[in-house]
């Protein structure tokens, strides 16, 4: 009997213990998926209010279901893309109250303009799921690229961990020959909501890198 227990032990120890830790929280069940659907419902109808009194142009804005994703769009204006897989999702504690709160991500375009990210923030509590704020990924490193005079950048989320959002932004810089070209960027920066006001601050930001046009190598700015 006590040998039994021991390897018992041992297998939960194992389980819990040596589990590796992933980045993207793949533990998705019902209440993710109705809180994801919701989302894409309701900005369609956010949308089509836009739209409200003209039919024609109110029945366009539909989803369409593609490899990819769903994509809801106004015509000539604001688009969103949800993606399908499990990368739509980030799951992970912003308030420290041991909870997981869950970050939804798509991707967006203004107006025919380029494509950036969006990460829509639900924070847990009794009742489920809350919705509580939004924000653009280049909205979040506005300050970032005024600070550097950096034309744009654009934070990738990467995970969440001790109430911190932590990723990585590629930047733009003033002398980039096409909008596509991101030839900077941070490979580690970490950002604090303020709740009482949605505020999203940056805490940490690793060395600010440069694109060797000749070599390819990223190599760190000297200011």
């Amino acid at each position: 009997m006590k040998q039994l227990k021991l390897v018992l032990f041992i297998a939960l120890a194992c389980l819990f213990g040596c589990t590796p830790k992933i980045k993207n929280d793949k533990s998705i069940g019902d209440v993710e998926a109705k809180t994801y659907k919701l989302l894409v419902d309701n900005i369609t109808k956010d949308m089509k209010r836009q739209f409200n009194g003209n039919m024609y142009e109110s029945e366009k804005i539909t989803p369409i279901e593609t490899d990819q994703g769903y994509k809801i769009g106004i015509p000539e204006g604001t688009a969103y893309t949800f993606k399908k897989d499990n990368s739509k999702f980030l799951k992970g504690d912003l308030n420290n109250d041991k909870k997981f709160d869950l970050i939804i991500c798509a991707t967006m375009t203004e107006s025919r303009g380029p494509e950036t990210k969006k990460y829509f923030v639900f924070l847990q509590n009794e009742e489920g799921y809350q919705y509580f704020a939004e924000y653009k990924a280049d909205d979040m490193v506005f300050e970032n690229c005024r600070n550097n005079d950096l034309k744009i950048g654009i934070f990738n989320l990467d995970s969440i961990g001790g109430g911190l959002l932590i990723g990585n932004t590629t930047y733009q810089g003033n002398h980039e020959k096409s909008y596509l070209n991101f030839s900077y960027r941070c490979e580690t920066e970490k950002y604090k909501i303020l709740l009482k006001t949605k505020e999203m601050k940056l805490v940490y930001q690793s060395d600010l890198l440069k694109k060797n046009d000749k070599t390819g190598v990223y190599e760190k700015v000297m200011k």
